[in-house]
């Protein structure tokens, strides 16, 4: 008596040259199920443009009067908590 067996085989390659290479072994074995699903694509982060019709000479100076410190215009600017 034969037992009927269902497999799947997970292999990754490193180049079309190894797939074709394993593609060619097995048209040789006459495997009648192949099936080949290529590697989801790896989601990629949304990237918005700036615009680059602002002229960033026109902001030189903006605290000409009033100097500042980074600590000073992150605590006005964001009121974070740093203490976290």
């Amino acid at each position: 008596m034969f037992k009927i067996l269902c497999m799947i085989i997970t292999i990754e390659t490193s180049g079309i040259q190894e797939v074709e290479q394993l593609l060619q072994v097995l048209k040789s074995l006459d495997i009648k199920n192949v099936n080949i699903n290529g590697a989801p694509p790896k989601p990629q982060p949304v990237i918005t443009k700036g615009d680059k019709k602002l002229d960033p000479r026109a902001l030189f100076g903006i605290w000409q009067g009033k100097p500042r410190t980074l600590e000073q215009v992150r605590s006005t600017a964001w009121k974070r908590n740093w203490n976290i």
